[in-house]
């Protein structure tokens, strides 16, 4: 039986994601699919556009059997902890192999890689290491050791994400494949088209640009659509009334930002206005957005480390093909399978229920937003 896993965030879902599902369905010639979905915010650091339950039906309709929920403490974090979570759920629930677009387009260049990664890791950490030590952004120091090491580079931000599956999969020997397929459109490009990528469809919605004929289902962006800049005013007060010493011991606040921090909410007039003066060379846009997030959620570092010890699948959404693999598993999965929040206790569902509270404060129906984290049903006919 052939079980192939796809990682996910449809912040929003377009008609290159109903590609993908096709693609990759053609290609492993799959009995079952299974998605890990982002849950309420997503890897950049940003609230999903939309809710994850309007994104894990969508999966649904468009040829997913089971959509599982990334949990907050994997799906709001660097690219390597993202691919860790998602990776290791996937093992979880039998998933035999794993497919992602690309912008290289061939799996060889990743196993090579991820391989050589893994013989000299100590090698490769340090000259990560130093290289940040010399004030590189963390992908770009990622990319002068995998130069020193073999020659190679893997720039875009899709491909680093596709080489840390394969890292993930090679280094814990999980009897996973990696498939990967070139991808059909530019993930910088802002032009709006029949496949566009997420960051042009987000702007033509935030926009109010016409955006009609780039999405499959573009009443969803009519009604209520989430920003990370409306959360501006809950940051400030938050920076404004925090210790020093309770803000460098949230999660990602690294010495001495907490000072720069507090020095930029004073004079800045917006989010984005906010976030430009904090990054830097050493500080990406995403890794600055991200931290906010969980300065937001008063994430302290320790909690976010217990919680990331996970051992439930959360499932969203499925279908009947879903359920009967779900069925098929249930006695094989490591893993505790949870339809219901309410019946099982895990430090990330807590954090999950906070990362939802915070979302509700963008909602008008904020008691509705936080009951059906609850009360969701996660069957779909």
């Amino acid at each position: 039986m052939k079980v192939l896993g796809i990682i996910v965030e449809y912040n929003p879902f377009h008609y290159g994601h109903q590609y993908h599902i096709q693609k990759a369905k053609e290609m492993i010639q799959c009995d079952y699919t299974i998605a890990i979905m982002s849950s309420s915010f997503v890897q950049r650091g940003e609230p999903a556009i939309i809710d994850k339950w309007n994104r894990s039906q969508l999966a649904i309709e468009f040829g997913v059997d089971l959509v599982i929920e990334l949990p907050f403490v994997y799906s709001c974090q660097s690219a390597d902890y993202f691919a860790m979570g998602a990776i290791d759920l996937l093992h979880a629930i039998g998933v035999t192999d794993i497919c992602f677009g690309s912008e290289d387009g061939h799996i060889d260049t990743f196993i090579e890689i991820a391989h050589a990664i893994f013989k000299d890791q100590k090698e490769y950490d340090l000259v990560v290491q130093k290289a940040m030590k010399d004030g590189l952004r963390y992908p770009d120091a990622c990319n002068q050791a995998l130069k020193q090491i073999m020659g190679k580079e893997v720039r875009t931000p899709n491909d680093l994400l596709g080489l840390s599956y394969v890292k993930e999969i090679i280094s814990h020997q999980y009897p996973i494949t990696p498939h990967c397929f070139q991808r059909t459109n530019d993930y910088h490009d802002t032009q709006l088209k029949h496949i566009a990528s997420a960051t042009a469809i987000r702007q033509a919605i935030f926009q109010q640009i016409d955006y009609q004929h780039s999405l499959p289902h573009p009443e969803l962006y009519d009604r209520e659509v989430y920003s990370l800049d409306d959360f501006y005013p809950y940051l400030t007060y938050r920076l404004l009334t925090i210790d020093k010493h309770e803000l460098h011991n949230i999660h990602l606040v690294d010495e001495g930002l907490e000072n720069l921090l507090i020095q930029h909410i004073q004079k800045a007039h917006s989010m984005s206005e906010f976030i430009n003066a904090v990054s830097s060379k050493r500080y990406t846009k995403p890794r600055i957005q991200r931290m906010l997030i969980h300065i937001l959620m008063n994430n302290s570092k320790s909690s976010i480390q217990e919680a990331m010890h996970i051992d439930y699948l959360r499932i969203l959404a499925m279908n009947e093909s879903g359920r009967e693999y779900l069925s098929h598993i249930k006695k094989q999965c490591p893993y505790t399978i949870v339809t219901n929040i309410s019946r099982y206790q895990h430090p990330a569902l807590d954090i999950e229920i906070k990362a939802t509270k915070l979302l509700s404060l963008l909602s008008p129906q904020k008691e509705e937003f936080i009951k059906k984290e609850y009360s969701h049903i996660p069957y779909l006919k």
